[in-house]
């Protein structure tokens, strides 16, 4: 009988595309803010939608 071993997910070899960013980025043990993507667009849109609002007011 065979026995199929299964592989942890830290074993598995990381994709050659992101230089070990997605490693990096998951690793999240380092002191800071911690804000997700999604969060950060959003801040980003809105604060250009600011400048942009305070350029037609001028």
């Amino acid at each position: 009988m065979s026995v199929r071993k299964t592989k942890k997910r830290d074993d598995s070899p990381m994709p050659a595309t992101g230089a070990g960013l997605i490693r990096f980025y998951s690793e999240s043990d380092s002191p800071g803010l911690k804000i997700g993507p999604y969060w950060t667009v959003g801040l980003a849109i809105a604060f250009v939608g600011l400048i942009l609002i305070l350029n037609l007011l001028q």
